[in-house]
């Protein structure tokens, strides 16, 4: 009996030593808001290598916008329309990996799926959830919708915890709608 259970653990730890993930990112889900008259938006994550490995990359889902582009950094940056690519990671060393989107002057909202593999079968996804809006520029005015901010970014697409000053910034609010802001005192 006790050979039975010696060898049965054996094999669970060895299963999990072959399908044991060699990375993991920061963050699955990263929200890319801006202006859709700038012509580029983009946030990022950082894949963190855990062991050694090849990966492979692929776009798994698209639902944005007709007329919209976009284009992947992994470290590298990658033209507009290449969907799949392959990467060495190190063991020990973060990786940057980012999506930049071409709102090309349409409003909208949307996501883009990246799947990321190895070759050992386990895989993990990062989504990009997309606000390009086209609004005014309002100095000072939040008033009552303060309380039902979802989200702020700046200009570039960098999202933050609170306003700040003398910088434009992006407000989406709980129900989806953004309104671009100044805040001077």
């Amino acid at each position: 009996m006790k050979l039975f259970i010696h060898i049965s653990f054996s094999l669970l730890i060895a299963q999990g030593a072959i399908f044991s993930q060699s990375f993991n990112v920061d963050e699955q889900v990263v929200t890319i808001a801006g202006d859709a008259t700038v012509s580029d938006i983009s946030n990022n994550t950082d894949l963190n290598a855990l062991t050694n490995a090849s990966l492979s990359w692929s776009v798994s889902n698209t639902s944005i916008p007709l007329g919209w582009e976009y284009s992947f950094c992994f470290p590298n940056c990658y033209a507009i329309g290449q969907t799949s690519g392959t990467l060495n990671i190190t063991a020990g060393e973060s990786y940057y990996l980012n999506c930049h989107v071409y709102p090309n002057d349409i409003s909208g909202e949307g996501s883009i799926t990246m799947l990321i593999a190895e070759n050992n079968g386990s895989s993990m996804e990062v989504t990009w959830e997309i606000n390009a809006g086209i609004a005014n520029l309002d100095e000072n005015s939040l008033h009552s919708q303060e309380a039902n901010i979802k989200a702020i970014f700046n200009i570039e697409g960098k999202r933050f915890t609170e306003l700040i000053k003398n910088q434009i910034q992006f407000i989406v609010f709980e129900d989806n709608s953004m309104k671009k802001i100044f805040i001077t005192e």
